[in-house]
C-alpha cells in the first residue's frame, strides 16, 4: 500500500549560499521563501521558481568549524550535488509503518516537535538519493508569516523546477520504490518518471549501472555543468 504524500522540495548541498545565488537565483530566477539555521549543525535557504518548484540550499554551519557535521560530510565524500527529496505526509507514524512493513529501514526518526516530524531513508535505499520523509504542521505561509517574512515572488520567465534525474540499475525495482512513496510512475522514453497529483515536482530515473543522482532538471534553460561551488548539473528538461 502506497503511503499518501507529496514532494515538498528537493535539497543540494553547497559550501556557500552567496557563491551558489549565482546559478539558482541570479540564472535561473529562484527567488527565497524560506530559511533556517540549526547552530552548529547546518543552514539551509529554499527558493521557489516558476510553476512553483521549490529547491533547498544547504550548507555548513558558519557558528562550528567541525568536520563532523552531516553537511560537511556530505561535500567531502560527495561535492555540491542532490542531496535530498523531502515528501510531506499527513501522518508521519503511520507513513513509517507502511514503509517498514515493505522493508524499508527508516532512521533518524523525530517525532518530538510541535510543527515538524521528519524520518528518512537510506540513499542505498532509495538510488543514491536520501529521501525525508516528514510532518508539517505548518504552510509555507503560516510559516512565513510567524517570523515576519515576506517570500519572494518569482519572475515571469524564469526556469522551471520539475526534479531531481536519477540513474539505478533496476528500473522494476526503482517503479516500486516510487509507487510506494505515493507516485505515480510510468515510462516515458526508456526512463521512468514518478509524479504525484497536483506537486510541481517529479522524478525521473533513468537505467545505469550505479545508482544516483545526475542533477536537476529544469525548463527554459541551458544545460549547466556540475559545479563544487554552484552545485548540482541543471539538466534541459
Amino acid at each position: 500500500m502506497p503511503i499518501d504524500a507529496v514532494p515538498d522540495h528537493v535539497a543540494v548541498a553547497v559550501p556557500d549560499f552567496d557563491v551558489a545565488d549565482a546559478r539558482w537565483r541570479d540564472e535561473l530566477g529562484g527567488r527565497w521563501v524560506a530559511w533556517y539555521h540549526a547552530r552548529g549543525l547546518f543552514r539551509s535557504r529554499q527558493l521557489r521558481f516558476r510553476g512553483g518548484g521549490k529547491l533547498e540550499l544547504l550548507m555548513p554551519s558558519e557558528a562550528d568549524p567541525s568536520p563532523d557535521t552531516f553537511v560537511r560530510r556530505y561535500l567531502d565524500r560527495f561535492g555540491a550535488q542532490v542531496h535530498h527529496l523531502t515528501l510531506k505526509v499527513p501522518d508521519l507514524p503511520a507513513a513509517i509503518g507502511v514503509l517498514e512493513a515493505e522493508g524499508l529501514d527508516v532512521v533518524d526518526v523525530d517525532l518530538s516537535g510541535d510543527t515538524w516530524k521528519e524520518s528518512f531513508l537510506r540513499p542505498s535505499q532509495v538510488g543514491g538519493l536520501i529521501v525525508q520523509v516528514a510532518w508539517s504542521g505548518q504552510t509555507d505561509a503560516q510559516w512565513a508569516a510567524a517570523h515576519d517574512f515576506r517570500p519572494e515572488e518569482p519572475p515571469s520567465d524564469g526556469a522551471v523546477l520539475r526534479g531531481p534525474l536519477l540513474e539505478h540499475p533496476d528500473l522494476d525495482h526503482a517503479a516500486w520504490l516510487w509507487t510506494l512513496l505515493g507516485a505515480q510512475v510510468e515510462p516515458d522514453g526508456g526512463e521512468l518518471v514518478a509524479h504525484w497529483d497536483g506537486a510541481p515536482l517529479e522524478v525521473r530515473v533513468r537505467q545505469a549501472p550505479t545508482a544516483g543522482p545526475v542533477g536537476l532538471r529544469f525548463d527554459g534553460v541551458r544545460p549547466l555543468p556540475r559545479d563544487a561551488e554552484l552545485g548540482a548539473a541543471v539538466v534541459a528538461s
